[in-house]
């Protein structure tokens, strides 16, 4: 079938929707159509304003390390006009504090030099899509760090890590972290930070990219996808059903756990995804605490609930203004409420009469564990790549960061379109 003729649904407006849907009208297919449950496009993307200036709600910057988001935003005319960040550690009553202890820095200079070279031996790791994943990268990180007697980059990693809302490195695989985070991306945040931010927020992509596509459908989630008996698929929506030749799925692969046509193996892998449940708050307070600041004792599973990060992202000269907290969800044992963590932090950290002006949770990072792996979750995706004309993108294919979602999405089209 000709491009100007095939029908292409691409489901799910976040950013590796929005990079398929545009690259296919690229390559010339006339007919893409993109569902999008929200009101918005951009998934986590997600800027909000607040007296005239932007502020985070989702990711938050790119890395100069970032090749392909450069490369978009070079073709979108985007350039990185927004605030400099910086960054600063400290302990819980808001005290400046070393991340790498005196004593650890030759240990840790030993580790750094010596990181690359064991990283070039996992050669899964330069792949877009995951495949061929060496067995000990299935491990947890922490277990990973251990075999390759890295104590201090252990620490490190969670800093950069687990700060974030990626997950403790006592559960995430080695091969989420090692994709979110290699080396050239980690001397990033080791060397003095110049991150991609942009004055109108991080949504400038999703909204570059949304005013390319012509058929954008938000408010609409796909509910179910059903097989004719001529080949094609049907879409329902609450609103209408569509048939189409081909369909993109790039929202969260668990919502579509039950279509009929997976096989029961199928239908496993997709009910195994799990996630981090992670919150964002924005507040706007008196006494805005300058620059960024991470709050390195909140990074055990214990402090769960407890701010990781705070971003005051411009240099406001009044005294009111807002701040961004980041913080996973309490422990389900919890009897305190998230907001009940939060407030108290920001006594401790002497900000005033904090009031919260919105927030955001998220399904943060999503993964599967060491037995799913090694069961052989990636090799049934990559089987199922095409299968009764379906494809599937998005963060569990891709390794959730801009720059993954970017590759896998690009690495997609040039696959298989």
């Amino acid at each position: 079938m000709n491009k100007k003729d095939c029908k292409i649904a691409v489901v799910g407006g976040g950013l590796s929707g929005l990079v398929i849907a545009e690259g296919l009208e690229r390559k010339g297919y006339n007919n893409v159509t993109l569902f999008e449950e929200n009101v918005r496009l951009g998934g986590k993307l997600y800027t909000i304003w607040y007296e005239g200036k932007s502020y985070e709600l989702g990711a938050i910057f790119g890395l100069p390390s970032y090749s392909s988001l450069k490369a978009l935003m070079d073709r979108l005319n985007i350039i990185a006009d927004g605030p400099k960040l910086s960054r600063t550690n400290y302990n819980a009553e808001g005290e400046k504090i070393m991340p790498i202890p005196k004593e650890d820095l030759e240990g840790f200079l030993e580790e750094i030099e010596r990181l690359p070279k064991v990283l070039d031996t996992y050669e899964s790791l330069s792949n877009a899509n995951i495949k061929d994943i060496e067995t000990i990268l299935m491990e947890p990180f922490s277990k990973w760090c251990d075999i390759h007697a890295f104590k201090v980059l252990k620490t490190v990693y969670i800093h950069y890590f687990t700060i974030f809302g990626l997950g403790n490195i006592d559960e995430v695989p080695a091969l989420y972290v090692l994709k979110i985070m290699n080396y050239n991306h980690l001397m990033c945040f080791m060397n003095i930070p110049q991150f991609y931010t942009w004055k109108r927020g991080v949504s400038v992509l999703a909204e570059s990219l949304g005013n390319r596509i012509k058929d954008v459908r938000l408010g609409q989630r796909v509910e179910d996808i059903r097989l004719s008996t001529k080949g094609s698929l049907w879409i329902s929506t609450p609103f209408e059903e569509i048939e189409f030749h081909k369909v993109i799925i790039t929202a969260p692969l668990e919502q579509f756990c039950d279509l009929y046509f997976w096989d029961e193996e199928m239908k496993g892998y997709l009910n195994s995804i799990k996630y981090q449940h992670f919150n964002v708050y924005a507040f706007v307070v008196d006494n805005v605490p300058k620059g960024c600041g991470c709050i390195l004792e909140n990074l055990s599973h214990k402090r769960r609930g407890h701010i990781t990060i705070w971003d005051s992202r411009w240099n406001v000269q009044n005294d009111e203004g807002m701040v961004i907290l980041y913080a996973y969800n309490p422990p389900n044992s919890s009897k305190l409420l998230p907001l009940d963590y939060i407030k108290d932090d920001l006594f401790r950290l002497g900000v005033k009469n904090p009031r919260l002006y919105q927030a955001k949770s998220w399904r943060h990072c999503p993964y599967v564990d060491t037995n799913v792996l090694a069961q052989g979750f990636y090799q049934k995706m990559d089987a199922v790549q095409g299968e009764n004309n379906i494809f599937l993108a998005g963060e569990i294919m891709s390794g959730l960061s801009i720059e993954n979602c970017i590759q896998y999405s690009e690495y997609l089209l040039e696959e298989f379109f």
